[in-house]
Parts: C-alpha cells; sequence; structure tokens
C-alpha cells in the first residue's frame, strides 16, 4: 500500500483511535511512521490535526516525535507522518525482560521528565503519560514520549480532558477536572513506578527499591495535584539528578549493557 510519497511496509500498533504503520519514503529511502485514523469521520480527521498541531510547536526536543507531514486522503481521512522511532514501549520491554534496575528506572525518568518540561513549557498538557506511551531507545540511551492525540493546548479551567487510560490516569482527571502540568508528572510517578517492577494499582513498590527513589516517585504520585512537585518550586528533574547522584554515586549512566540495549 502506497500513501503519498510513502509505502507502507507493516502495522506496528493500533490504539482505540488510529492504526500505526511502518513505511518507507519512495524517494529517500528512509523510514517513518504512519498514524491513520481508525474510523472515517471529520470529527477524527479534526483530532488528528489537532494532533499534529501541538507536535509541531514541540518539534525540536529529542524526546519527542518529529513530524514529517500530514496527509489528507479525503474529508474523512488522513494520515500523520512522523520520524520512525528504533526500539520498544517501555511496557513491551518489561512485558518481555522485566523490570529495569533502579537506575536504568532513573534514568528513563529523567528523559521523560525534561520531555514533559519542554511540553510544559510550550503550553503543552500530554495527559496520557502511561508505559505504553514511552518508547525506549537504547542505542540512543533516550526516550521518546509518544501519542499526542488526547493533549490539550494552553487548557484552562473549564478546559475538559480529551479523554485518558483509567488506569493510568491522575485522579483530577477522573474526577473530571482540567489537565494541568502535575497530571503529567503523575503519570511519570507512575511510569516510574512500573519501571521498577512496583504495582501500579497499590502504589506498592518492591522490596529492594531504595528508600529515596520510593520517596520521590511516592511525590509524584500524590493525590492532589497541588502537593505534587512543580517546575518553578521543587524541579523534579533536578531532584532525581540529586537522587542519583546519593544512591549510585553519579548523575550519569556508565556504558553498559541495558536489556535491549546500552544504558
Amino acid at each position: 500500500m502506497r500513501i503519498g510519497n510513502y509505502k507502507v511496509t507493516a502495522q506496528i500498533g493500533e490504539g482505540g483511535f488510529g492504526r500505526v504503520f511502518q513505511a518507507e519514503h519512495v524517494l529517500l529511502g528512509v523510514k517513518a511512521c504512519l498514524k491513520q485514523n481508525m474510523n472515517s469521520s471529520e470529527e477524527d480527521v479534526e483530532l488528528l490535526k489537532h494532533e499534529a498541531r501541538l507536535l509541531w510547536k514541540l518539534d525540536e526536543y529529542h524526546s519527542i516525535p518529529s513530524i514529517k507531514d500530514f496527509i489528507l486522503l479525503d474529508k474523512a481521512n488522513a494520515v500523520l507522518v512522523m520520524n520512525y522511532i528504533e526500539g520498544k514501549t517501555l511496557e513491551d520491554l518489561i512485558e518481555k525482560k522485566g523490570p529495569l534496575h533502579p537506575e536504568e528506572a532513573c534514568w528513563v525518568t529523567e528523559r521523560l521528565l525534561g520531555a514533559l518540561h519542554y511540553c510544559h513549557y510550550y503550553g503543552v498538557i500530554h495527559s496520557d503519560v502511561k508505559p505504553q506511551n514511552v518508547f525506549i531507545e537504547p542505542r540512543k540511551h533516550d526516550i521518546k514520549l509518544i501519542d499526542f492525540g488526547l493533549a490539550s493546548y494552553k487548557p484552562g479551567r473549564d478546559t475538559k480532558a480529551l479523554g485518558y487510560t483509567p488506569k493510568y490516569a491522575a485522579p483530577e482527571l477522573a474526577d473530571g477536572r482540567p489537565p494541568i502540568p502535575q497530571t503529567d508528572l503523575y503519570g511519570a510517578g507512575i511510569v516510574m513506578l512500573r519501571a521498577l517492577g512496583g504495582d501500579i494499582t497499590k502504589k506498592s513498590f518492591r522490596d529492594d527499591t531504595p528508600k529515596e527513589i520510593v520517596e520521590f516517585c511516592n511525590k509524584l504520585l500524590r493525590y492532589n495535584p497541588l502537593e505534587r512537585p512543580s517546575w518553578d518550586k521543587e524541579n523534579p528533574f533536578e531532584e532525581l539528578s540529586d537522587i542519583r547522584q546519593k544512591v549510585f554515586g553519579r548523575r550519569h549512566s556508565s556504558e553498559k549493557e541495558m536489556k535491549g540495549g546500552d544504558s
């Protein structure tokens, strides 16, 4: 199948809204990722346009996918073209290999917090931060925060979330309140807890998890969003860096094998 200048080579994902394909640009010979709305409707095309606009605003950060093109097939179907990501989602990695070492979980969380800080600086709240939306790129020692389909741009007091995943959602979303930066920080806490092999339903940790990391993660997971860290008061990125120095004796991982690649 060919869409514009892209030859579809495989379907690599499917969600409630769209299908995701691996493709190759027929003229350049480079890989690309294509996201197409699953249900043919003008409303779904507008949602995909919304995601494309947000990614366009965030196109210069290394832990966020780059938008390459937007193709309107007809008034009820469209395709969002992004750079192709080599790697696996955090959820897939854990399902296959088991929990990450605490130091690995820390650098993944640091990269995620960096991406969220960039999003929030430009007014974007992701609203669906979860292990399935964090791609691990072991060769680059990086992550990609994917799927901005439910994200909001500069949400206000009356903004309603476009949706959320109940299992991972911050309490304020489940209560019908607008998404705020701390909503995404809760998601970062869920991602970290899952990476550490904890129970995301009970919010409990493995016994071998360093207490400093447990305390940090629990701050992100506080029920009241106003009691969670904020970028202007206690920067969670900097705090986690300090914890890495205290627990592991360094702020950056050494060159060693991670489950699936380098760390």
